[in-house]
């Protein structure tokens, strides 16, 4: 039986959002948690890549590139978090 690609890649996500500014994931280590999470379902390393496709995509998740690579929700820039500020006051 074959998993959803979308179910996973929420999955994905559950994953980094609940370390948000604490810890990144280097994608490998996403990659594997899904492999072993979903392994009784013969989930593999190429699907897990197409699920986090969906998520860069979707501009769910971002690459980020400093001493390697990594994924982590997307920042806010300047005008949209002064406009976010704003609209909290």
């Amino acid at each position: 039986m074959a998993v959803d690609l979308n179910q996973v890649a929420d999955e994905m996500y559950k994953m980094v959002a609940e370390v948000a500014g604490v810890k990144k994931y280097k994608p490998g280590d996403v990659f594997k948690a899904m492999v072993k999470k979903y392994e009784s379902e013969g989930l593999t390393k190429k699907d897990c890549k197409s699920a986090m496709r969906i998520l860069i995509d979707s501009e769910r998740l971002v690459y980020t590139y400093f001493n390697g690579s990594w994924v982590e929700l997307p920042g806010i820039e300047g005008a949209a978090m002064a406009a976010n500020d704003a609209a909290e006051k």
